[in-house]
């Protein structure tokens, strides 16, 4: 085993350390460094590694909890530690469950590399890959980090998109690399055709495959100049589906021609920027793929992306020429898991041995989270499983050439970043993780993203002195950042002088049936007596076009019983834009495009770290925009169809637009 040494103490690296002409600890903000010649000194370092070793470092395992509880700090569970141990992992992926604050994750981190380096009788020490799902918007893992706005709330700001989206990368990307991350599972390049899309929606930039292309590609530039690694998600594309592959398999009903003309635009130019990783998507194309026989012997079907030669080998590295990683979306998704794609009982390690076959077969070179280890009946699995997958190497059935190359590139792409031990400067991260510079990047963008789509009879923007308001946040939970914007606008007289604003929530997850819609007596008489309400509305997947579900018809109270008392009605919509085509009777709508984080208060600081947290920005912009502070900038970046009703009674997508792409509101009347 090799080290390398630096003033703040000793860091293991790879074997590989003797020829890097440079080290940086992760935390840096370093650019990646040029190819140095490796080849013979990597050929060197697989040819040493067993067979086991080369499959241990082709997994990426997850750590949520140990024994029931969240594991946060390795020191509080040693036969974790041991258990991590027994096999060289090519990384470890943290989840939402590890994170509780800045100086805890660099330490978490730091412990997970020293415990790898401390592997004894390996033939070389590997630094793990350490990944999280940090896109910003609704999937943000630092609770005291910057969320930022999120793609598609990105896609809005119109021509400042591509600049916003480098800025998105850099801000994430510093602060990951400050913590000792060095890969993030962004950006998403998926393109977002399809409005009833389950899982994808906001995280995608655009429902136009170029400006996809585009930010995609500037988000990336923002992260790799960081220091960590993008991740391209989720290939071939995932926009155009109607189910959510963590539970069911989707299937896209197009022909190659089709998704080349669509999906694959993005990453033909990401693959032409030098793409380094690429994320598969648990998806099956019928019209593009062969079809097998799945694990009963009987049943016949399609292999999802993931599992598909002729998509992974043949489209993606063939003919598309992509020579990267080439990593598995969770392997522990319903999609894969239950999907009895291959022999073997469902949540046996016969089952997953024969799945990682079919993948590593068909030119992926990662598999990503077969099983969570969480127990020791979850280390007996990885311990059966890699010996199942060594066996079949061994034997042939996999071709050992395959997973050297696999192996290669790996330690090329972890040469190339400099990846050493992580977390080692605390204080830089605590300095730059949620720093106020981070969020005023954020708050920028986000004000250039609210979308104004209407504004019947100039009932925006707000104001005038001794007015009365009423704002409706979702649920009792999503007040704080509501409550600290409309503090705020109270405090700088955006309100107006002796107005009044009333607060409150119109949907209670908590009750059930009719109870749900939470909208008290006293709301009712301050919408009675309101001048103006303002509602956010947070739809998602099908209750987009569902007017009957109870968050939906609380709206639609709300709606009436301002209308009754002649006072104007305005949405915020603060998830999916498609809502906007719901609302149609409403005065005015405002587009934010992100939801999460409305539990937080911006103003408050972590008790852990004295950082901010990872608060909602676009709500606060949209708020001020609503009271005049600021004008609406925003443009639609996807088509919003017009909803009809079907002879059932039932809502759905029509063909023509309520709003087309590019549409926005700039000026007051």
């Amino acid at each position: 085993m090799q080290k390398c040494s630096s003033i703040t103490g000793r860091i293991i690296v790879l074997a590989l350390c003797a020829v890097m002409t440079a080290a940086c600890f992760t935390g840096c903000t370093q650019a990646p460094k040029a190819p140095t010649g490796l080849e013979s000194r990597l050929e060197d370092i697989v040819s040493g590694m067993s067979t086991d070793e080369k499959i241990s470092q082709l997994i990426i395992p997850a750590i949520r909890s140990w024994d029931g509880e969240n594991v946060t700090d390795l020191s509080l569970a040693p036969d974790l530690k041991a258990a991590l141990r027994k096999h060289q992992y090519g990384g470890i992926i943290l989840f939402g469950e590890n994170i509780t604050g800045t100086e805890q994750t660099a330490k978490l981190l730091r412990d997970l590399q020293q415990n790898n380096a401390d592997i004894e009788g390996a033939s070389t020490h590997i630094p793990y890959f350490t990944p999280v799902d940090q896109e910003g918007g609704i999937v943000a893992r630092l609770v005291s980090g910057t969320r930022m706005t999120g793609n598609m709330a990105i896609g809005a700001t119109g021509e400042a998109a591509a600049e916003n989206a480098k800025a998105t990368g850099k801000v994430i990307g510093e602060e990951l690399s400050a913590l000792g991350f060095n890969v993030d599972f962004a950006p998403v390049v998926d393109v977002n055709n399809n409005p009833a899309n389950p899982i994808i929606g906001t995280r995608s930039f655009s429902d136009d495959p170029q400006v996809v292309a585009e930010l995609g590609a500037a988000y990336a530039e923002g992260l790799s100049g960081a220091g960590v690694i993008p991740t391209f998600k989720h290939f071939p594309g995932h926009g155009d589906t109607g189910t959510d592959s963590h539970i069911g398999l989707p299937s896209v009903e197009k022909t190659y021609d089709e998704i080349k003309k669509n999906e694959l635009v993005p990453y033909e130019r990401i693959i032409k920027n030098g793409a380094e990783i690429i994320m598969t998507a648990h998806i099956t194309f019928p019209l593009i793929d062969e079809e097998v026989v799945y694990g009963d012997g009987e049943t016949k079907g399609f292999l999802p992306a993931t599992m598909s030669e002729k998509i992974i080998t043949g489209i993606l590295r063939k003919d598309m020429g992509y020579d990267g990683i080439v990593i598995t979306d969770a392997l522990e998704m319903a999609a894969i898991r239950t999907a009895a794609l291959v022999p073997g009982k469902q949540d046996s390690a016969e089952y997953s041995i024969n799945v990682a076959a079919k993948i590593l077969k068909a030119g992926v070179d990662i598999l990503l989270l077969p099983l969570d280890i969480t127990d020791k009946a979850a280390v007996e699995f990885y311990d059966e499983y890699i010996a199942g997958l060594v066996k079949l190497v061994e034997e042939g059935a996999i071709p050992e050439a395959g997973i050297n190359e696999s192996v290669r590139r790996i330690l090329k792409l972890k040469d190339k970043y400099g990846i050493l031990d992580a977390g080692k400067k605390t204080e830089k991260a605590l300095s730059t993780v949620g720093s106020d510079a981070h969020h005023d990047i954020e708050i920028t963008i986000a004000r250039q993203a609210v979308t104004l789509v209407k504004n019947e009879g100039g009932a925006l923007p707000l104001g005038g002195s001794g007015r009365k308001y009423v704002v409706l946040a979702r649920q009792e939970a999503e007040m704080a950042s509501v409550k600290s914007a409309v503090t705020k606008l109270m405090e700088d007289g955006a309100a107006g002088e002796n107005s009044i604003i009333t607060v409150d929530y119109y949907y209670d997850a908590s009750q059930e049936g009719e109870r749900k819609v939470h909208i008290s007596d006293e709301t009712k008489r301050a919408i009675a007596e309101a001048d103006a309400v303002i509602a956010l509305a947070h739809t998602t997947k099908q209750g987009t076009v569902d007017k009957t579900i109870p968050q939906n018809k609380a709206i639609f109270e709300a709606m009436e019983l301002a209308h009754k008392a002649g006072s104007s009605f305005i949405v915020i919509s603060v998830n999916l834009p498609y809502d906007a085509a719901l609302f149609t009777d409403a005065d005015a709508i405002l587009l934010a495009y992100m939801g999460s984080g409305l539990g937080l208060d911006p103003t408050e600081r972590s008790e852990q770290t004295s950082d901010r947290n990872a608060y909602n920005a676009n709500i606060i912009a949209a708020l001020e925009i609503a009271f005049g502070v600021n004008k609406p900038k925003g443009h639609l970046p996807v088509n919003i169809p017009e909803l009809v009703e079907t002879s059932e009674g039932h809502m759905e997508f029509g063909s023509a637009y309520a709003y087309e792409r590019g549409f926005g509101i700039t000026e007051w009347k």
